[in-house]
């Protein structure tokens, strides 16, 4: 995160929010966080924050050089207010450009706080993300967003992330058709909607289960969600892929029965025409994705850096009894515990002894628990 401080009140509290959404929040422990390394460089040197908050020093008007040697791959989060475009640090950003650009794993993503934008240099070579026409309501809902997508773009593939929206014609498809064109003019996140992407003579269910397999999945969970055979059939083959799912609870009345496996995942309310609801989704979707891409690297580093074996098996959000059958079974009846790392917090008492019923030869542990053995 590059800034100007001292000036910039917004600008500070959204370089904040970049840290607790992709590190971890200071004010809450126990909340299962990204773990994403975010440095700060700002107008008094560079200022390293760390898990539980701790800060470093201040030193002159322009920070030095963006140490660009700490990671593999770098997304630098530029945030132009006023304060920096009048502070003179025109050769210190053309220089951070050029170093971004000398690295195939850097990226400069600014963000324009300020209709002066313009007279940084950066203008002139990147596309610059206008937040200053948005209501403030909206600003930092829309930074984390680019900066999420950006982010899993560096550690994954590089071409957009692609949501699959599952929904139920009867009653879910003009909410699925809202949520497609809010991806589709508001964001750089690609979506798969069945009416657009199906053609005729297609095998639709071929291109729905690859769609779904190969995808982040929203089931747009309407009172006939659950009981449809082929949104049933799409979530259970994006769960089983380990695809990001989330569901959008857009319940109107009730249903005769829920869909069991439509639990252990991420869940946002539907509200009708609201921008906040649509941008928050936007945002839960980029962070679970970030989420299943992350973790297996930051599982490899940490057991690394520890001494530790990685897990035999990993997985991007809290075991449940459908992951585990479809696990190799020839970890059963082993002379010993095969782990299954998934990340913190761990689950509850009564949610464990339900899942070691399955299998007893599994050990499902997570960070925490495993390196502190």
């Amino acid at each position: 995160m590059v800034w100007r401080s001292g000036a910039g009140a917004e600008a500070h509290q959204l370089a904040d929010a970049v840290f607790t959404h992709l590190t971890a929040d200071p004010s809450r422990p126990a909340a299962r966080s990204l773990g994403v390394p975010v440095r700060f460089w700002s107008a008094g040197g560079p200022l390293h924050r760390h898990p539980d908050g701790r800060g470093a020093r201040r030193a002159a008007d322009v920070p030095p050089p963006v140490d660009l040697s700490l990671a593999e791959r770098n997304v630098i989060v530029l945030l132009i207010d006023n304060a920096l475009v009048g502070a003179g640090w025109n050769d210190y950003l053309a220089e951070l450009l050029r170093a971004v650009g000398a690295g195939p794993g850097n990226w400069l993503l600014p963000f324009a706080l300020t209709p002066n934008f313009a007279r940084v240099p950066v203008a002139a070579d990147v596309d610059v993300v206008d937040l200053h026409t948005l209501p403030a309501r909206f600003r930092e809902q829309v930074l984390l967003n680019h900066v999420v997508h950006r982010v899993c773009r560096q550690i994954g593939a590089a071409d957009p992330v692609r949501v699959f929206i599952s929904y139920a014609s009867a009653d879910g498809g003009d909410i699925a058709r809202q949520v497609a064109r809010h991806l589709r003019l508001e964001t750089d996140v690609d979506d798969f909607l069945d009416a657009h992407h199906i053609s005729g003579g297609d095998s639709f269910a071929d291109v729905l289960d690859a769609a779904a397999t190969s995808s982040a999945l929203l089931a747009v969970n309407s009172d006939s969600y659950g009981s449809r055979p082929w949104c049933q059939r799409e979530l259970l083959g994006a769960k089983r892929a380990s695809m990001p799912v989330v569901v959008l609870d857009a319940f109107t009345d009730h249903s005769a029965r829920a869909f069991p496996y439509l639990g252990n995942v991420p869940t946002v309310r539907w509200h009708h025409d609201s921008r906040a609801v649509l941008d928050r989704l936007v945002g839960v979707l980029l962070t679970e994705t970030l989420r299943h891409r992350y973790f297996p690297l930051r599982a490899a580093e940490m057991c690394g850096r520890h001494g530790v074996a990685l897990p035999a098996f990993l997985l991007a959000r809290p075991p449940e009894l459908l992951t585990l059958l479809d696990l190799p079974r020839n970890s059963a009846g082993g002379a010993s515990p095969v782990d299954l790392l998934y990340p913190d917090p761990p689950l509850g008492t009564e949610e464990s002894r339900v899942l070691a019923k399955l299998d007893g030869s599994l050990r499902m542990v997570t960070p925490t628990m495993l390196f502190s053995t």
